[in-house]
This record gives structure tokens, C-alpha cells and sequence, in this order.
């Protein structure tokens, strides 16, 4: 009796297990579809006009421009000031898809150039500021950082060092405006960025 029992029970398995392999055959397949058929639509999708996106505005701005005398802070001042005559786009988080689908497949690839200047911005920024900290300019350094959050970095480094910042100077009111900041990012990084910061300000 004990040999069709076992059998049995290894039939129900082998039965399970193939209808849950077919299910999700079923929606991996449904996925594609879906995705190609966005994909084809955004493809076909016409050309818009862009002129009016959010791009980062240095007007009104002010940088710590040739104050101090040190080669990496002149290779990051002089990054910045090239990228000051470019289009430069945060499109954190928005798939190629999202995009054509949003302004025609025509404009991605100058939306991908306006989104790498800002990958190149931010991380220049982050670069800037790390090195006038380290030279001991925390007031100019704090400049850098917050233009950096408030066009919309994603870099942790960017606000684990303006907060600490912010604790040193006795800043807390804008030390706890960060996670505000923080919490607008459309970016992975956005919940990291957030349980640091709540371990970093005091209740």
C-alpha cells in the first residue's frame, strides 16, 4: 500500500509544479508582449517639442568660482562652467520607453546626451564639494552640495556630507529640510538616501 501512496503523492507534485511552470510561462510571455507592444508604440511615437522640459538653470546661482588655488578643484570648477552652456536634463528613473513614448523616438538622443550632462554635473558637484571640505571651506562646500540636492542629485555621498555639514555649522532647520529633498528623488537611491539621513538627525 505504502508504493501508490508515494505514488501518488509524487504524481500531485509533478502536476503542481507543471502548472505553475505553465503560469508563469503564461506571464512571462504576457510581460514581453506587453513590453514590445509599448516598445512598438513609442517607436512610432512623434517627434514633440522638448524646448520647454525642466532644465537645470544656473541663473542666480552662485558657485565658489576660482577662490582657491588646487588642480581638482580647477578640473571641477572648469567641468562646471563648460556644462553651464549645455542642456542638461534629471531624467532619473524614466525608461527610453517612457521617454519616446513621452517626445517621439527622434528626440532620444539628445535626451540621453541632456540626461548623461546631468549624470556628469552631479557627480562633478559631489567631487567639487568632497574637495572643499577637505581643504577646509565647509562654507563653500555646503554652496556646491546644495545646488546639487536642489536640482535633484541622487548621490548619497552628496547628502550624507551636507548633513553632517549642516550638524557642524548648528544648521538643523536645514538639516531637517533634507529629507524633503530627498524624498522628490525618482531614483533607487532615493530610500537609501532616506534611512541614512533619519539616522543622522535627531528626533
Amino acid at each position: 500500500m505504502r508504493v501508490p501512496v508515494l505514488f501518488c503523492w509524487v504524481m500531485i507534485f509533478v502536476v503542481v509544479v507543471s502548472y505553475k511552470r505553465r503560469k508563469a510561462d503564461r506571464s512571462r510571455e504576457k510581460t514581453e508582449r506587453d513590453f514590445w507592444d509599448r516598445e512598438n508604440t513609442a517607436n512610432a511615437t512623434r517627434k514633440q517639442d522638448i524646448s520647454n522640459l525642466d532644465y537645470v538653470d544656473f541663473t542666480s546661482v552662485t558657485l565658489p568660482f576660482a577662490l582657491f588655488a588646487d588642480d581638482l578643484l580647477n578640473q571641477c570648477e572648469a567641468q562646471v562652467l563648460k556644462l553651464k552652456d549645455e542642456k542638461i536634463l534629471n531624467l532619473t528613473g524614466i525608461s527610453n520607453t517612457d521617454l519616446k513614448l513621452s517626445y517621439g523616438a527622434a528626440n532620444l538622443p539628445l535626451l540621453t546626451q541632456y540626461d548623461q550632462n546631468f549624470t556628469l554635473l552631479v557627480r562633478t558637484l559631489n567631487t567639487w564639494g568632497h574637495r572643499l571640505f577637505e581643504l577646509s571651506h565647509p562654507n563653500e562646500a555646503m554652496q556646491v552640495l546644495e545646488f546639487a540636492v536642489s536640482i535633484g542629485s541622487d548621490i548619497k555621498a552628496t547628502y550624507q556630507l551636507l548633513a553632517q555639514l549642516y550638524q557642524q555649522a548648528g544648521e538643523m532647520e536645514r538639516l531637517k529640510l533634507l529629507p524633503l529633498s530627498a524624498s522628490q528623488l525618482n531614483s533607487l537611491m532615493k530610500e537609501p538616501i532616506l534611512s541614512m539621513l533619519k539616522n543622522m538627525i535627531p528626533e
